[in-house]
């Protein structure tokens, strides 16, 4: 349930929670659900078959670019994060 509710204030304005988070997460999801199907479809080929048929180098790169799919979903939020706590720190210094 409160999977639910944070994601409910991701959606909502005015909120603390970020759109760069809501990115995040669902960029993670995302790919969390592409590696489950392809998962998937690696026991349904050994099951079916009795043996992989599936041509691994080229899933192999697939998954490679959902992973620089979900990183590029975190980098966002890590730059602006770094970028924030830099002006926060600066902000201090002059006070």
């Amino acid at each position: 349930m409160r999977i639910v509710e944070y994601l409910k204030s991701l959606v909502r304005a005015n909120t603390l929670d970020s759109s760069k988070s809501f990115a995040l997460v669902l960029s993670i999801l995302v790919g969390a659900f592409i590696g489950l199907c392809v998962g998937f479809c690696l026991i349904w080929d050994v099951c079916v078959n009795g043996y992989l048929k599936t041509d691994l180098d080229a899933l192999g790169l697939f998954m490679l670019c959902i992973g620089g799919f979900m990183a590029g979903g975190g980098i966002n939020k890590a730059v602006s994060e770094r970028h924030k706590t830099k002006f926060n720190k600066k902000e201090e210094v002059k006070e």
